[in-house]
C-alpha cells in the first residue's frame, strides 16, 4: 500500500516517520531547500535531550498540476493551504482515499467538492514542534482519531490502513476510529478554540491557562459562550477535557502561539472563524469569541510588519 503525505510540517514529519515503519511512503514538499535536506538527512524524531531517532523517507517535490498515484494521501498542510493543493485533489480517482489531519473545521466545506475518492476526516493529538526541515520534536504523545466523511464507506484502502495502523503499533502511536465525524471535530474545535488563541493572547504556555486564576477565568467564559454546540449533559464532561489537554500539554507552546512568535499566518480563521459562523447560523451571540478573534488578527497583523 502506497500513502503520499503532502506537507513537511511537524505533523507531515511524524507521520511521514512514522507510518513508514509499516507502509511504502513518499513526503511531497514545496520548496527546494526541504527537498534536498530530507534526501539527504531523511526525517530526525527527538524524544527528549538524550534520545534520538532517524528514518530516510522517499520525498518528492510536490507540484501543482501532477495527479497523485498514491492509494492514500495524507494532506497534513495548515488549514490555509489547502485551496492551493484541492484542484490535484479533485484529480483522484474512486480508487483512492484522502485523510485530511487540518485543525479547525472550515475545510470541510470545500469537500464537496471531491467527488470521487473515499474522504478521511483526521484529529491529531499529537504535540510536535518543527525545529527545521529535517527535524522535529515529538513533545507529547496522544491519539490519531479518523472518521469518514460523511460516513465510511467500505473503501479497501481505508480499511487495509486502519487495519495495519492499529495491529502494528498498538499503544505507541494509537488510532482510534470513530463513527461520527461532527462530533469528533467539534471536540477538537473546541479545544482549539480555548486554548489556540488564549496562549497566544496572554503569550504563556498551555498549562498557564490553568495556573492562572485570572486566565483560567476567561478560559471558562470563552467556553460558556461556545458550549452551545455541546449537548447540555455533555458541557461539564467537555469543559473537564478541556482542562484535561491543557493540563497534559502544560508545558508545550500551542501552534497559534508559536506561529504568531515566528510572523506565519495562524489558523485563526478555520477555528474561530468557523466558529463565529456557526453561531451566526444558529443565531447565537458570540461576542467574547469576536473579541479574540480580532485581537489574534491584530497580533498577527503586528508580527507579519
Amino acid at each position: 500500500m502506497r500513502i503520499g503525505i503532502v506537507g513537511g510540517g511537524a505533523v507531515g514529519l511524524l507521520y511521514a516517520f512514522q507510518l513508514s515503519k509499516i507502509f511504502t511512503v513518499t513526503l511531497y514538499v514545496k520548496r527546494d531547500e526541504a527537498l534536498q535536506a530530507l534526501k539527504s538527512q531523511g526525517i530526525t524524531i527527538l524524544y527528549n535531550e538524550h534520545k534520538q531517532e532517524t528514518r530516510k523517507v522517499e520525498v518528492m517535490k510536490w507540484e501543482s498540476n501532477v495527479p497523485l498515484r498514491d492509494d492514500l494521501i495524507i494532506v497534513a498542510t495548515k488549514q490555509y493551504g489547502l485551496s492551493a493543493i484541492l484542484p490535484v485533489l479533485k484529480l483522484c480517482t474512486k480508487d483512492q482515499s484522502i485523510l485530511f489531519l487540518q485543525n479547525g473545521m472550515s475545510h470541510i466545506d470545500m469537500l464537496e467538492q471531491i467527488s470521487n475518492p473515499q474522504i478521511l476526516l483526521g484529529i491529531v493529538e499529537h504535540g510536535v514542534k518543527k525545529h527545521n526541515d529535517c527535524t522535529v520534536m515529538w513533545t507529547g504523545k496522544g491519539r490519531t482519531k479518523l472518521a469518514g466523511y460523511p460516513a465510511t464507506k467500505n473503501d479497501r484502502h481505508a480499511s487495509v490502513f486502519m487495519n495495519k495502523w492499529m495491529n502494528s503499533f498498538g499503544m505507541d502511536f494509537p488510532l482510534e476510529v470513530c463513527s461520527d465525524y461532527y462530533g469528533m471535530m467539534i471536540e477538537k474545535l473546541l479545544v482549539n478554540a480555548i486554548i489556540n488563541p488564549l496562549t497566544s493572547i496572554f503569550d504563556v504556555r498551555n498549562g498557564e491557562l490553568l495556573t492562572n486564576p485570572y486566565y483560567q477565568n476567561c478560559m471558562k467564559q470563552l467556553y460558556n459562550e461556545m458550549n452551545f454546540l455541546v449537548h447540555v449533559e455533555k458541557r461539564k464532561q467537555m469543559w473537564e477535557h478541556i482542562c484535561s489537554i491543557c493540563e497534559k500539554t502544560a508545558k508545550n507552546t500551542s501552534s497559534m502561539r508559536r506561529d504568531l512568535n515566528e510572523g506565519r499566518e495562524t489558523e485563526v480563521d478555520a477555528i474561530l472563524g468557523y466558529l463565529m459562523n456557526l453561531a451566526e447560523k444558529q443565531g447565537k451571540s458570540v461576542p467574547l469569541t469576536e473579541f479574540i478573534y480580532k485581537a489574534v488578527k491584530g497580533l498577527q497583523n503586528d508580527a507579519s510588519c
